[in-house]
């Protein structure tokens, strides 16, 4: 996204939200990175990336958490090197983790606060606790918080390689909550696509589920616009289906146990990550 439709969109948010500084992409093939989470920094609003890692390292590391980046979760699929091959394509497991070391190293004798946590999956359900034990076993010796998730599928784009219980449908809270996913593009001729929420990655589910540009539009005109309003009404009657990037979406069915592990003591059940938001009980703003 051109820097200066970032900051023109910063300028337009109320109150001090926490910005994530990716949606769905990694946010570390931004050579200028330091320079957005500055914008945030400036204005008083905490930012933070959930990365691959392979990149946050040496300067490039040092810059972002000097402009003020305030958290970084680490994405690393595969409790093992081996495991991690199959899943990332990548022998780097070891570098992510030296990477994470560095980081917490220099944020600690720099004075800087920027949290440090690790995302991972659960690669085979029906080997749910070996796999969830591997994993603890790294996140405690390395001293991170750690988050460990079933497989979700993004709003239907993919054919899922395992089974979900399928319990009645119900909102997943996310049109009616104070949060917005803004991608750096958007359709043909336009930056700065509002989009349903941060599930709707990649062809054919992302393009449909755009709420307007903005670059044309102020963020107001697109949060109170009509396709905005189209979506509430489906999730507020349960009309599911009459939107292709949500029909099929996971996070309409309960699963109990979608988050299967993780130390952080401030984790609730419904919290979107990252924030204070609890998409349990969603209010219309």
């Amino acid at each position: 996204m051109p820097l200066d439709l970032f900051e023109k969109i910063l300028d337009q948010l109320p109150g001090t939200p926490i910005i994530n500084l990716e949606g769905s992409g990694e946010p570390t093939m931004a050579k200028d990175l330091p320079r957005y989470i500055q914008a945030c920094t400036e204005r008083g609003l905490k930012s933070y990336i959930y990365t691959n890692g392979l990149k946050l390292q040496g300067q490039f590391m040092k810059d972002c958490v000097d402009a003020g980046l305030s958290a970084v979760r680490f994405s690393i699929i595969g409790y093992s090197d081996w495991k991690y091959k199959i899943w990332m394509n990548s022998d780097e497991y070891h570098t992510i983790w030296d990477n994470i070391r560095e980081l917490k190293r220099y944020a600690f004798f720099t004075d800087n606060e920027c949290d440090v946590s690790t995302y991972h999956l659960i690669t085979n359900n029906e080997n749910i606790n070996f796999e969830m034990v591997e994993y603890t076993k790294k996140i405690r010796k390395e001293g991170v918080t750690g988050y460990i998730w079933k497989m979700h599928n993004w709003s239907g784009n993919y054919k899922p390689g395992y089974e979900r219980n399928k319990t009645e449908r119900r909102t997943c809270g996310r049109p009616f909550a104070p949060e917005v996913t803004i991608r750096s593009g958007g359709h043909p001729g336009h930056n700065g696509a509002v989009t349903s929420c941060c599930q709707t990655l990649g062809p054919p589910n992302e393009t449909k589920s755009v709420m307007g540009h903005l670059d044309d539009q102020t963020l107001d005109e697109v949060w109170n616009g009509d396709r905005y309003k189209t979506l509430r009404k489906a999730h507020a009657e349960k009309d599911f289906d009459s939107l292709d990037f949500c029909k099929d979406c996971d996070f309409l069915y309960d699963d109990p146990e979608v988050l299967v592990w993780t130390n952080d003591p401030n984790m609730k059940v419904g919290q979107m990550l990252g924030t204070n938001l609890n998409l349990l009980t969603p209010k219309e703003i």
